[in-house]
């Protein structure tokens, strides 16, 4: 995504916690997820004329770790339907990418959701669930 966001003027601040546990997971899914989001993230700040700022954070939260990812665009208009199959606000999208997302992670036992960024823009965080070491 480093190449897309470049190409589109947009500065990738990333806050990674260090000393995460290992977890058990589809790589490929969850890479499909944050790809989903990142990208979203970067189209949404095409009109914005301040600095244009993808963050990615990723901490621990008790028992999951969670994953955020935010941008300086315009906000979210409708979020009480952004996760509804078919529902897009893009011109040329087809409504499925948010819908994908919250069912890759919920089929990882994780939730998926999205706030308001301050002082403006969107916030997109999943958390997945740290998985329980097997007792020996």
């Amino acid at each position: 995504m480093a190449e897309e966001a470049a190409r589109r003027h947009v500065r990738i601040e990333t806050d990674i916690e260090s000393d995460l546990p290992l977890m058990t997971l589809d790589r490929v899914q969850i890479q499909q997820v944050l790809v989903n989001l990142m990208r979203n993230a970067i189209e949404a700040m095409e009109s914005t004329a301040g600095a244009r700022v993808l963050g990615l954070r990723v901490r621990r939260m008790a028992d999951a770790i969670q994953t955020e990812i935010s941008d300086r665009g315009p906000g979210v208009e409708f979020p009480d339907r952004i996760f509804e199959s078919f529902f897009t606000t893009k011109d040329h999208g087809m409504g499925m990418g948010l819908a994908i997302c919250r069912s890759i992670v919920e089929s990882h036992g994780g939730r998926l959701w999205g706030e308001k960024n301050e002082p403006h823009g969107a916030k997109f965080i999943f958390a997945l669930p740290v998985a329980l070491k097997a007792a020996a």
